[in-house]
């Protein structure tokens, strides 16, 4: 699956490593910089690192939502022992 972000007026499209296309549909995984991949090749000043970096940020808010309901399950586990 190919997703595409718009970086100063560039749209840039990228997509995950081949190693993480499984996980990326479980519940609780979480990208890493590494498992993102760039598709496109004019990032207008840009380094690659810079825009996994700035992807990661616009995916923030998905993270911190997996991160809570990890900690939800984990806490209602934690109060069944």
């Amino acid at each position: 699956m190919i997703f595409s972000i718009n970086i100063n007026g560039n749209i840039i499209d990228w997509f995950y490593n081949l190693d993480c296309q499984d996980k990326q549909y479980y519940k609780t995984w979480i990208p890493k910089l590494r498992d993102i991949q760039i598709i496109t090749k004019d990032l207008n000043g840009l380094t690659i690192s810079e825009v996994k970096k700035i992807i990661l940020e616009d995916i923030q808010p998905d993270i911190t939502m997996v991160k809570e309901h990890d900690n939800k399950l984990a806490r209602a586990r934690r109060m069944g022992k």
